[in-house]
């Protein structure tokens, strides 16, 4: 064996990923079987040097991501072109030169992010124009100048990421209404110039799906149909910073929008929420007091730097006026000074918290980032309903975009979640930060502001396994190899919270909806860092709190408490056989013998029809056949009564993935006798294994 090769190895290779014990042939006893690498991820791993040319010889390389190594410098090889890229990922690192071109060896590019490095020279239209394929085009943060060509992006018809931002670039904006797919769109700091004009991006097509434009701080003028409210089809957010506008701006054309509601105006059509004039050329704002209300005093907030007009001025008694302007500042001087007095006690205390927090922080190599309360607001619109994710037993998800464009997201916890002391929750804040596994949503860092306390994860850009496959709003028929991905994903994350992660952590509510997808369905577990941390020195405590979702938990922890690893192999199991059979595990839309999906697939194992619970919109060859049938064995197992019967998840990874011969011993579920059966799982097996062998046939 040669342990030269990432994929020979018995451990795993940094950031290689390797399609093993694939194109089997038989000489007499002896069998050869080849492995290939199929992927290299090293994200923030301090590469140092350049992308050396023999990277070419990895000819079967789908993914390179080479992400956050500042001192990764050189040009782009031209070698890539032997490879078989469909995801080419380098951004912020310190490449240079021009993209070069590969030809026809790169078409079918899915995903090409370059931001954030010193790539130079004119748009690479010759290459980019013919990557039919692509969703994600990111060249923002870079050198590139001259025009981009009005024809750039007629063939991209599966776009929905467009970055362009902080370029050189000149001319004016990319006509993009022939994409019907864009869902984001930074064209800001760019050096395009001319008018905006709105019909550039809309064309009132029903699969029209921007919703996130920014075209700010270019020498651009704002068309003056912008504000015809029709035109903006599906747009959510919208950033004009620092253009020219018209210097008055009249309020009813934010009623227009849908952006501010005054008692006699009327829903419309608009999806806009978010309109950024910042730094803009508006010098009067109009408004009509009588219609307003109480929206006067934000719109004045808003835009009033300078002067506003009353369209329509109310007549009052000088003496009234008089009156009024003397108590009114009577009270607001002592308002004033309440107010002082509360914001410095307040002012304080934060400054005392935020140095404990920094002191805390001190003592350890990983630093969680930490944000301030205000930070979170702003990425949030104030935990605004539109950007919430979801809301599980520990707190609510909010999606937050920080002012750089970063994505995260900002889970504000449930206070009776948060009675740990300050001392126990940052140690654990620090412990989860330095978590780094590709198949657990990383911790980013953490806000604590009195008593309320906030948790920040990246951002994971599709939906969950329960909205995906288990009948959410997003389901999707998802073939096989998509689904043993996300299993084996979601395994060997548990694998690394139960043996390798210091201290091990028993996750306790592993479920589809804390299984997070990412586009390339790439498995992040959720929620792991709200877990039990769990003492080296103990492999089995009992609880009072027990946690958890209904199906998914253990006989041992439902009933008395008795916690153990083996509790999140119970509820693995069971989301294994969900995977397969494409439904929840329990779902009363089904007859009484179906209702609970466990039960239903352990009277098929006996019937010897474990076929009859396959997700039948799943056209399967042979060999996956066979696949199937292992992950429903491997998931019966998961789920014996007794934890002791059930494998750890490191031999589940080892059945999985078919590395070595694995016996897998199940118990017969419910008072039926405690008669073994026994089955063999390896590579390669024959469709026997679509049942578990009785002992002594």
């Amino acid at each position: 064996m040669n342990s030269t090769f990432p994929c020979f190895d018995k451990g795993d290779w940094r950031g290689v990923q390797c399609l093993n014990f694939v194109n089997c042939t038989s000489y007499g006893e002896y069998q050869t079987c080849y492995s290939y690498i199929i992927g290299v991820t090293l994200q923030s791993a301090s590469l140092v040097g350049s992308i050396p040319p023999t990277i070419g010889n990895i000819t079967s390389l789908y993914r390179l991501e080479l992400t956050g190594n500042p001192n990764l410098t050189g040009p782009l090889p031209r070698t890539l072109n032997e490879t078989s890229l469909s995801i080419l990922d380098v951004h912020d690192n310190a490449l240079e030169g021009e993209f070069p071109h590969y030809g026809v060896h790169l078409l079918f590019l899915v995903t090409l992010d370059l931001s954030g490095n010193k790539f130079n020279g004119s748009f690479p239209i010759s290459q980019i124009s013919q990557m039919e394929y692509l969703q994600t085009l990111r060249l923002g943060r870079n050198r590139f100048k001259g025009p981009v060509p009005e024809r750039a992006f007629e063939n991209m018809t599966n776009l929905f990421d467009l970055d362009l931002s902080s370029n050189k670039f000149n001319g004016t904006l990319p006509n993009l209404t022939m994409i019907h797919s864009l869902r984001t769109v930074n064209l800001s700091r760019s050096g395009f110039t001319g008018s905006f004009l709105i019909s550039s991006y809309f064309n009132r097509t029903e699969n029209n799906s921007l919703s996130v434009l920014d075209i700010s701080h270019n020498p651009l003028t704002l068309d003056q149909n912008f504000w015809s409210s029709y035109e903006l089809g599906s747009l959510q957010e919208l950033y004009l910073d620092n253009i020219r506008t018209d210097p008055t701006l009249n309020i009813s054309r934010l009623y227009d929008l849908g952006l501010l509601m005054s008692k006699n105006s009327t829903a419309n059509s608009s999806m806009l929420t978010v309109l950024s004039l910042m730094n803009n050329s508006i010098r009067n704002v109009v408004y009509d007091a009588k219609s307003i209300v109480d929206s006067a005093t934000v719109i004045w907030k808003m835009f009033c730097a300078q002067t506003c007009i009353n369209s329509v001025p109310m007549q009052e008694s000088k003496r009234k006026i008089t009156i009024i302007a003397v108590v009114v500042s009577v009270t607001s001087s002592l308002i004033l000074m309440i107010s002082l007095a509360i914001l410095f006690h307040r002012h304080k205390k934060l400054k005392q918290y935020q140095l404990l927090v920094q002191q805390k922080f001190e003592e350890f190599e990983v630093k969680p980032t930490i944000f301030t309360h205000s930070q979170l607001r702003t990425a949030t619109r104030d935990f605004h309903p539109d950007l919430k994710l979801g809301e599980g037993a520990f707190g609510r998800v909010y999606k937050g975009i920080l002012p750089n464009g970063n994505v995260m997201a900002v889970k504000l916890l449930f206070p009776q979640k948060t009675s740990k002391g300050l001392d126990e929750f940052l140690n654990e804040v620090v412990l989860l930060t330095g978590m780094k596994h590709r198949n657990l949503v990383n911790l980013r860092g953490c806000c604590i502001r009195e008593q309320q306390r906030l948790l920040v994860y990246e951002y994971v850009d599709n939906y969950d396994v329960d909205q995906v496959l288990l009948g959410g709003a997003n389901k999707a028929d998802l073939s096989w190899p998509v689904r043993w991905k996300i299993v084996l994903g979601v395994a060997r994350g548990l694998h690394y919270l139960h043996a390798l992660a210091h201290p091990r952590i028993i996750h306790r509510d592993i479920k589809a909806s804390n299984i997070l997808l990412t586009k390339n369905y790439d498995t992040k577990i959720a929620d792991f860092g709200l877990a039990l941390l769990f003492p080296d020195e103990q492999s089995c405590i009992v609880t009072k709190h027990v946690a958890g979702t209904k199906g998914y938990l253990a006989p041992e922890y439902a009933s008395c408490g008795r916690l153990s690893d083996k509790v999140d192999v119970y509820s693995f199991g069971v989301l294994c056989l969900e995977i397969v059979s494409g439904r929840r595990n329990i779902d009363d839309s089904y007859p009484p013998g179906e209702m609970y999906l466990s039960k239903w697939v352990w009277d098929l194992h006996r019937q010897g029809k474990l076929v009859d619970s396959v997700d039948r919109t799943m056209n399967l060859r042979d060999e996956e056949k066979v696949e199937v049938l292992r992950v429903i064995n491997i998931g019966l197992l998961c789920i014996q009564n007794e934890a002791e019967e059930r494998p750890g998840m490191e031999r589940v990874v080892a059945m999985l993935q078919g590395e070595s011969e694995a016996e897998v011993v199940a118990l017969k579920p419910g008072n039926e006798g405690n008669l073994l059966e026994s089955t063999r799982l390896f590579a390669g097996c024959s469709s026997d294994l679509g049942t578990v062998k009785e002992e002594g046939e």
